[in-house]
């Protein structure tokens, strides 16, 4: 019997390191992917602060009374403060989802640090965005990152008869494309849960 256990014990070994070595393997290929898909480490800890605030928030319901895509609030507070309320951008925006004084102003936003009030009018804003660009959510992120008279002119019809029907994502800015992006990878994330 001892003969058995001393043949099989490197099997075992060999395998058990083959294993760790394969997982190893997928773990190096796979982050340049997760990466590109937008995932950063620390995503998992920020959610848990954006879980804490959809509840408290009632997120799910304010994106349901106003027909807003499942997970929508939940990912653009997660990108645009990580979930701190008194956060406060190199711009000037601030807040849970990170109003410049103008929108906010627009919204009837008068604290832009309260969480409850900057949900409300984060869930208004979004919506006006979504209903004014006929549910394209791509156009909607576009506007809410890059400016809403940005992407009216962005889309504007050209000579050739094109609108926002038919727009190239990749001729806005880079930083838009990737805010889009990053949005929908994020959104997954609440909508799954």
């Amino acid at each position: 019997m001892s003969k058995n256990i001393s043949q099989n014990t490197p099997k075992k070994l060999i395998l058990r390191l083959l294993a760790a070595g394969a997982i190893a393997a997928c773990a190096i290929v796979m982050w340049p992917i997760l990466k590109e898909l937008g995932y950063q480490s620390g995503d998992d800890a920020i959610a848990e602060k954006i879980y804490d605030w959809r509840s408290k928030l009632e997120l799910e319901k304010l994106e349901k009374q106003e027909n807003l895509p499942k997970g929508l609030l939940s990912a653009v507070m997660h990108q645009e403060s990580a979930g701190d309320p008194n956060a406060v951008s190199h711009a000037g925006a601030k807040g849970l989802f990170q109003f410049m004084s103008p929108t906010a102003r627009d919204m009837g936003l008068k604290d832009r640090n309260h969480p409850e009030d900057s949900a409300r009018a984060a869930t208004q804003y979004l919506d006006q965005l979504y209903t004014r660009y006929n549910k394209n959510l791509e156009l909607t992120l576009a506007a809410y990152n890059w400016g809403l008279g940005n992407v009216d002119n962005y889309i504007k019809p050209r000579a050739n008869g094109s609108n926002y029907e038919r727009f190239k994502l990749a001729k806005m800015p880079t930083e838009t494309q990737n805010y889009i992006a990053r949005i929908k990878m994020l959104r997954t994330t609440y909508y799954l849960r």
